[in-house]
């Protein structure tokens, strides 16, 4: 009469295990999505935190870049003294300090690519080949690969061949 009793009471207790072991899945699966939901979450906010910064860097950084160029144009013309030292350590400071946030300088010597380079003028005279820089008028600048500012330059036609 016991084992009577007992097998309903088994039976019972077998449809609350399966309904218990499908709770517990279905949680373990909302934490697997929640989580995944976490992780997309801080991977989305570290690039909008990289964007504001980059944004935020290449604007302050735009800005410096005439206290470049000055610095630049006034070491052309500084006499060889204490003073003229001072001003170039300071230039070289400003210029190294911003290298270590991600400012480059971009080269200006070889063929002309207008991804880095704005031709203002064209050097009929050079005997270059065509399309090859001859002369930079403004230092261009990358912040991190992206450009801020090109490179003013002069680039040959590749028209006077006559050496």
């Amino acid at each position: 009469m016991v084992e009577v009793e007992i097998i309903p009471e088994l039976e019972t207790l077998k449809a609350e295990l399966v309904q218990k072991t499908d709770v517990v899945q279905e949680l373990e699966n909302r934490i697997l999505r929640l989580q995944a939901d976490m992780d997309n979450l801080r991977k989305r906010t570290m690039r909008e935190k990289e964007e504001i910064w980059y944004v935020a860097a290449a604007d302050i950084m735009t800005q410096l870049l005439p206290t470049l160029d000055n610095f630049e144009r006034a070491m052309q013309v500084l006499p060889q003294n204490d003073w003229a030292r001072g001003i170039v350590m300071v230039s070289k400071q400003l210029q190294d300090a911003l290298a270590r946030f991600g400012l480059e300088t971009i080269e200006s010597q070889g063929s002309f690519n207008p991804q880095y380079h704005e031709a203002i003028m064209q050097d009929i005279a050079s005997t270059e080949p065509e399309n090859m820089i001859t002369g930079e008028f403004e230092r261009g600048y990358k912040l991190r690969g992206k450009v801020l500012r090109p490179s003013k330059v002069k680039v040959s036609t590749g028209g006077n061949n006559n050496g």
